[in-house]
């Protein structure tokens, strides 16, 4: 899936920001289950992934993944509900 194939190493496979390269960040990439990131609409979501986070660790995306794989990654994310 694109969310395993561009996220997952970051966001880790329960979205929880323990991948496998986002454990040795500080702070941890954000918990795509939290409240924030389920708060978020769709295009504030897609606008962070393919521009990047001002000062964050989520780099921009735009020129690497193609619209619809990120498309598909929000739609991913938002599916995934909030973390209870």
């Amino acid at each position: 899936t694109a969310y395993s194939r561009y996220c997952s190493h970051c966001h880790g496979r329960h979205h929880d920001g323990m991948g496998t390269v986002g454990q040795s960040f500080a702070p941890l990439p954000r918990d795509l289950r939290g409240r924030k990131v389920q708060a978020m609409t769709d295009g504030a979501l897609f606008k962070e992934i393919s521009y990047g986070i001002p000062g964050g660790r989520q780099p921009p995306l735009a020129t690497t993944v193609e619209s619809n794989d990120r498309w598909t990654i929000v739609a991913y994310v938002k599916s995934l509900g909030v973390r209870k």
